[in-house]
Protein backbone atom coordinates (compact mmCIF):
# COMPACT_ATOMS: atom_id res chain seq x y z
CA UNK A 1 0.00 0.00 0.00
CA UNK A 2 1.52 3.54 -0.62
CA UNK A 3 3.23 5.05 1.88
CA UNK A 4 0.44 8.19 1.39
CA UNK A 5 -2.07 6.38 2.18
CA UNK A 6 -0.28 4.78 5.17
CA UNK A 7 0.00 8.09 7.15
CA UNK A 8 -3.58 9.36 6.22
CA UNK A 9 -4.66 6.07 8.49
CA UNK A 10 -2.11 7.36 10.89
CA UNK A 11 -3.94 10.54 10.80
CA UNK A 12 -7.14 9.75 11.07
CA UNK A 13 -6.35 7.60 14.15
CA UNK A 14 -5.01 10.47 16.28
CA UNK A 15 -8.37 12.61 15.25
CA UNK A 16 -10.20 9.76 16.31
CA UNK A 17 -8.18 9.89 20.03
CA UNK A 18 -8.77 13.38 20.49
CA UNK A 19 -11.51 14.78 22.15
CA UNK A 20 -12.46 16.74 19.06
CA UNK A 21 -14.85 19.87 20.62
CA UNK A 22 -16.55 16.82 22.86
CA UNK A 23 -17.83 15.28 19.72
CA UNK A 24 -18.68 11.46 20.04
CA UNK A 25 -16.13 9.74 17.65
CA UNK A 26 -16.34 6.14 16.90
CA UNK A 27 -13.92 3.99 15.14
CA UNK A 28 -15.42 0.87 13.67
CA UNK A 29 -13.62 -1.65 11.41
CA UNK A 30 -14.13 -4.63 9.52
CA UNK A 31 -11.31 -7.21 8.29
CA UNK A 32 -12.55 -10.32 6.36
CA UNK A 33 -11.02 -12.71 4.31
CA UNK A 34 -11.89 -14.76 1.21
CA UNK A 35 -10.83 -18.00 -0.08
CA UNK A 36 -13.05 -18.50 -3.61
CA UNK A 37 -13.16 -19.37 -7.02
CA UNK A 38 -14.99 -20.48 -9.48
CA UNK A 39 -15.70 -23.47 -12.35
CA UNK A 40 -14.84 -21.05 -14.93
CA UNK A 41 -12.79 -22.99 -17.55
CA UNK A 42 -9.98 -21.02 -19.46
CA UNK A 43 -10.67 -19.58 -22.82
CA UNK A 44 -8.63 -19.40 -25.86
CA UNK A 45 -8.14 -17.68 -29.46
CA UNK A 46 -7.80 -19.44 -32.73
CA UNK A 47 -4.50 -19.79 -32.04
CA UNK A 48 -5.02 -21.88 -29.27
CA UNK A 49 -3.54 -19.43 -26.56
CA UNK A 50 -5.23 -18.46 -23.41
CA UNK A 51 -6.87 -15.19 -23.01
CA UNK A 52 -8.35 -15.77 -19.91
CA UNK A 53 -7.72 -17.72 -16.48
CA UNK A 54 -9.72 -20.26 -15.53
CA UNK A 55 -11.41 -19.75 -11.97
CA UNK A 56 -9.02 -21.45 -9.81
CA UNK A 57 -8.94 -20.91 -5.68
CA UNK A 58 -7.28 -17.43 -4.42
CA UNK A 59 -7.33 -15.60 -1.10
CA UNK A 60 -8.41 -11.63 -1.39
CA UNK A 61 -9.62 -9.34 1.40
CA UNK A 62 -12.04 -6.92 -0.63
CA UNK A 63 -14.68 -6.63 2.18
CA UNK A 64 -11.83 -5.09 4.48
CA UNK A 65 -12.75 -1.43 5.93
CA UNK A 66 -11.95 1.15 8.37
CA UNK A 67 -15.02 3.60 9.52
CA UNK A 68 -15.42 6.83 11.35
CA UNK A 69 -18.29 8.18 12.37
CA UNK A 70 -18.49 11.68 14.64
CA UNK A 71 -21.81 13.08 16.28
CA UNK A 72 -22.50 16.07 17.82
CA UNK A 73 -25.66 17.89 20.10
CA UNK A 74 -25.98 21.83 17.88
CA UNK A 75 -27.31 24.64 20.07
CA UNK A 76 -30.80 24.24 18.59
CA UNK A 77 -31.13 20.66 20.00
CA UNK A 78 -30.43 19.05 16.84
CA UNK A 79 -27.84 16.74 16.45
CA UNK A 80 -25.27 17.23 13.61
CA UNK A 81 -23.10 14.49 12.32
CA UNK A 82 -20.37 13.18 9.53
CA UNK A 83 -18.54 9.63 8.41
CA UNK A 84 -15.68 8.30 6.54
CA UNK A 85 -15.15 5.16 5.32
CA UNK A 86 -12.46 3.85 3.76
CA UNK A 87 -12.18 0.55 1.79
CA UNK A 88 -9.31 -1.66 1.86
CA UNK A 89 -8.35 -4.88 0.53
CA UNK A 90 -5.32 -7.31 -0.83
CA UNK A 91 -7.05 -7.05 -4.57
CA UNK A 92 -6.23 -4.84 -7.02
CA UNK A 93 -2.66 -4.05 -5.68
CA UNK A 94 -3.61 -3.46 -1.70
CA UNK A 95 -5.38 -0.20 -2.94
CA UNK A 96 -7.87 2.03 -0.69
CA UNK A 97 -10.48 3.71 -1.88
CA UNK A 98 -12.69 6.24 0.49
CA UNK A 99 -16.38 5.82 0.29
CA UNK A 100 -19.87 6.57 2.43
CA UNK A 101 -18.74 10.24 2.98
CA UNK A 102 -21.05 12.69 4.26
CA UNK A 103 -22.32 15.10 6.58
CA UNK A 104 -25.87 16.18 7.51
CA UNK A 105 -27.89 16.63 10.84
CA UNK A 106 -31.17 15.10 12.52
CA UNK A 107 -34.21 15.52 14.53
CA UNK A 108 -37.80 15.43 14.69
CA UNK A 109 -38.28 16.47 11.67
CA UNK A 110 -35.93 13.53 9.86
CA UNK A 111 -32.28 13.43 8.84
CA UNK A 112 -31.41 15.77 5.83
CA UNK A 113 -27.81 14.45 4.51
CA UNK A 114 -25.18 15.81 2.37
CA UNK A 115 -22.72 13.72 0.17
CA UNK A 116 -22.94 10.48 -0.46
CA UNK A 117 -26.83 9.85 0.05
CA UNK A 118 -28.81 7.02 -0.24
CA UNK A 119 -31.07 6.60 -2.78
CA UNK A 120 -34.81 6.32 -2.77
CA UNK A 121 -35.00 4.34 -5.62
CA UNK A 122 -33.79 1.51 -3.96
CA UNK A 123 -36.77 1.41 -1.12
CA UNK A 124 -38.98 -1.31 -3.15
CA UNK A 125 -35.43 -3.42 -4.05
CA UNK A 126 -36.15 -5.56 -1.14
CA UNK A 127 -35.15 -8.98 -2.13
CA UNK A 128 -31.23 -8.60 -3.52
CA UNK A 129 -29.75 -7.27 -6.42
CA UNK A 130 -27.71 -9.74 -7.84
CA UNK A 131 -28.69 -9.29 -11.55
CA UNK A 132 -29.56 -5.72 -11.53
CA UNK A 133 -29.30 -3.01 -9.13
CA UNK A 134 -31.96 0.26 -9.74
CA UNK A 135 -29.86 2.95 -7.96
CA UNK A 136 -27.01 2.79 -5.12
CA UNK A 137 -25.07 5.96 -3.11
CA UNK A 138 -24.99 9.22 -5.23
CA UNK A 139 -23.39 12.61 -4.22
CA UNK A 140 -26.19 14.87 -3.63
CA UNK A 141 -28.61 15.74 -0.76
CA UNK A 142 -31.05 13.58 1.04
CA UNK A 143 -34.05 13.53 3.46
CA UNK A 144 -35.46 11.00 5.11
CA UNK A 145 -38.52 11.20 7.47
CA UNK A 146 -40.13 8.50 9.93
CA UNK A 147 -43.94 9.02 10.06
CA UNK A 148 -45.42 6.39 12.08
CA UNK A 149 -44.97 2.69 10.60
CA UNK A 150 -44.37 4.87 7.58
CA UNK A 151 -40.83 6.58 6.46
CA UNK A 152 -40.08 8.53 3.12
CA UNK A 153 -36.92 8.87 1.04
CA UNK A 154 -36.20 11.92 -1.24
CA UNK A 155 -33.31 12.21 -2.85
CA UNK A 156 -31.11 14.97 -5.26
CA UNK A 157 -27.87 14.75 -7.33
CA UNK A 158 -26.57 17.31 -9.74
CA UNK A 159 -24.31 14.60 -10.99
CA UNK A 160 -26.00 11.50 -10.84
CA UNK A 161 -25.98 8.49 -13.22
CA UNK A 162 -28.62 5.76 -13.84
CA UNK A 163 -26.79 2.97 -12.74
CA UNK A 164 -25.72 4.95 -9.23
CA UNK A 165 -21.93 5.22 -10.99
CA UNK A 166 -20.46 7.64 -8.30
CA UNK A 167 -17.90 9.25 -10.60
CA UNK A 168 -21.30 11.39 -11.67
CA UNK A 169 -22.53 11.92 -15.20
CA UNK A 170 -24.16 14.63 -17.26
CA UNK A 171 -27.91 15.24 -16.01
CA UNK A 172 -29.29 15.46 -12.56
CA UNK A 173 -31.29 12.80 -10.67
CA UNK A 174 -34.09 12.58 -8.78
CA UNK A 175 -35.48 10.26 -6.61
CA UNK A 176 -38.59 9.56 -3.84
CA UNK A 177 -39.62 6.30 -2.19
CA UNK A 178 -41.73 5.32 0.75
CA UNK A 179 -41.71 2.53 3.11
CA UNK A 180 -44.02 1.01 5.36
CA UNK A 181 -43.43 -1.76 8.41
CA UNK A 182 -46.16 -3.28 10.96
CA UNK A 183 -46.66 -6.45 12.34
CA UNK A 184 -43.55 -8.47 10.12
CA UNK A 185 -45.07 -6.89 7.03
CA UNK A 186 -42.78 -4.67 5.23
CA UNK A 187 -43.66 -2.98 1.99
CA UNK A 188 -41.22 -0.79 -0.70
CA UNK A 189 -41.83 1.69 -2.83
CA UNK A 190 -39.46 3.91 -5.30
CA UNK A 191 -38.90 5.80 -8.24
CA UNK A 192 -36.24 7.38 -9.88
CA UNK A 193 -35.28 9.36 -12.85
CA UNK A 194 -32.12 10.80 -14.71
CA UNK A 195 -32.16 12.71 -18.28
CA UNK A 196 -35.10 10.85 -19.84
CA UNK A 197 -34.57 7.35 -18.23
CA UNK A 198 -36.59 5.95 -14.98
CA UNK A 199 -36.27 3.43 -12.60
CA UNK A 200 -38.50 2.09 -10.44
CA UNK A 201 -38.83 -0.98 -7.74
CA UNK A 202 -41.63 -1.93 -5.67
CA UNK A 203 -41.25 -5.12 -2.96
CA UNK A 204 -42.80 -6.43 0.28
CA UNK A 205 -41.31 -8.77 3.24
CA UNK A 206 -42.50 -10.79 6.14
CA UNK A 207 -40.63 -12.13 8.98
CA UNK A 208 -41.67 -14.24 11.56
CA UNK A 209 -39.86 -15.95 14.10
CA UNK A 210 -36.13 -16.23 12.98
CA UNK A 211 -37.75 -16.48 8.65
CA UNK A 212 -38.69 -14.24 5.94
CA UNK A 213 -39.62 -14.02 2.98
CA UNK A 214 -39.56 -11.45 0.38
CA UNK A 215 -40.49 -10.50 -3.09
CA UNK A 216 -39.73 -7.69 -5.50
CA UNK A 217 -39.97 -6.65 -8.65
CA UNK A 218 -37.82 -3.87 -10.71
CA UNK A 219 -37.83 -1.78 -14.25
CA UNK A 220 -34.84 -0.07 -15.44
CA UNK A 221 -35.94 2.35 -18.07
CA UNK A 222 -38.43 -0.13 -19.83
CA UNK A 223 -34.98 -1.89 -20.88
CA UNK A 224 -35.26 -4.48 -18.20
CA UNK A 225 -37.40 -6.02 -16.31
CA UNK A 226 -36.36 -7.92 -12.81
CA UNK A 227 -38.07 -10.29 -10.76
CA UNK A 228 -36.34 -11.30 -7.28
CA UNK A 229 -37.53 -13.71 -4.57
CA UNK A 230 -35.50 -14.37 -1.31
CA UNK A 231 -36.13 -16.29 1.93
CA UNK A 232 -33.62 -16.54 5.22
CA UNK A 233 -33.76 -18.41 8.09
CA UNK A 234 -31.61 -17.26 11.38
CA UNK A 235 -31.87 -19.57 14.88
CA UNK A 236 -29.11 -18.35 17.26
CA UNK A 237 -25.79 -18.11 15.69
CA UNK A 238 -27.12 -19.79 12.57
CA UNK A 239 -27.92 -17.92 9.58
CA UNK A 240 -29.14 -18.96 6.22
CA UNK A 241 -30.38 -17.10 2.84
CA UNK A 242 -31.78 -17.97 -0.67
CA UNK A 243 -32.04 -15.57 -3.38
CA UNK A 244 -32.95 -15.64 -6.90
CA UNK A 245 -33.13 -13.29 -9.44
CA UNK A 246 -34.26 -13.42 -12.87
CA UNK A 247 -34.73 -10.62 -15.76
CA UNK A 248 -35.30 -10.20 -19.61
CA UNK A 249 -34.94 -7.07 -21.93
CA UNK A 250 -33.34 -5.52 -24.68
CA UNK A 251 -29.71 -7.11 -23.78
CA UNK A 252 -30.86 -10.89 -23.09
CA UNK A 253 -32.53 -12.81 -20.71
CA UNK A 254 -30.47 -14.37 -17.38
CA UNK A 255 -30.93 -15.56 -14.17
CA UNK A 256 -29.00 -16.02 -11.24
CA UNK A 257 -29.28 -18.05 -7.61
CA UNK A 258 -27.36 -17.53 -4.63
CA UNK A 259 -27.42 -19.59 -1.63
CA UNK A 260 -25.92 -17.98 1.64
CA UNK A 261 -24.76 -19.12 4.89
CA UNK A 262 -23.07 -18.06 8.00
CA UNK A 263 -22.43 -18.75 11.87
CA UNK A 264 -20.97 -16.30 14.46
CA UNK A 265 -18.00 -17.59 16.18
CA UNK A 266 -18.23 -15.27 18.95
CA UNK A 267 -15.97 -11.96 19.64
CA UNK A 268 -17.01 -10.67 16.97
CA UNK A 269 -15.51 -13.07 14.45
CA UNK A 270 -17.81 -14.94 12.07
CA UNK A 271 -16.94 -17.50 9.23
CA UNK A 272 -20.10 -17.36 6.43
CA UNK A 273 -20.00 -19.19 2.71
CA UNK A 274 -21.34 -17.75 -0.75
CA UNK A 275 -22.06 -19.99 -4.09
CA UNK A 276 -23.49 -18.16 -6.83
CA UNK A 277 -24.68 -20.05 -9.72
CA UNK A 278 -25.51 -18.06 -13.36
CA UNK A 279 -27.24 -19.38 -15.71
CA UNK A 280 -28.02 -18.62 -19.20
CA UNK A 281 -25.34 -15.82 -19.95
CA UNK A 282 -22.29 -18.09 -18.05
CA UNK A 283 -23.09 -20.54 -17.02
CA UNK A 284 -20.48 -20.06 -13.88
CA UNK A 285 -20.46 -21.26 -10.55
CA UNK A 286 -18.41 -18.76 -8.11
CA UNK A 287 -18.09 -19.58 -4.37
CA UNK A 288 -16.27 -18.46 -1.49
CA UNK A 289 -15.98 -18.61 2.28
CA UNK A 290 -15.15 -15.55 4.33
CA UNK A 291 -13.45 -15.36 7.71
CA UNK A 292 -14.55 -12.04 9.33
CA UNK A 293 -13.44 -9.76 12.79
CA UNK A 294 -15.44 -6.72 13.10
CA UNK A 295 -14.31 -4.46 15.57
Amino acid sequence: MKLTKIAAAMVVASAVAAPAAQADVTLTGYIGIILGGSDKDPERNDAGEITSEPGELAFSSDDSMLNIAASHELNNGLTGYGNWRVDLGLANDGTASADNIHVGFKGDFGDLRIGEVPDASEYGQVAGDILADVGGEERGISYTGTFGSATVGLNWSPVGTLNGDKAGGGSDRIAAGVKFNAGGFGIGLGFGSVADATVMSVGATFSLAGASVGLAFKDLDNDKQTISAKAGWSAGDLSLGLTYEADQGDVGDDSKIRFDAGYALGGDMSISTRVNVLDSSTDVTDYRVLFAKSF
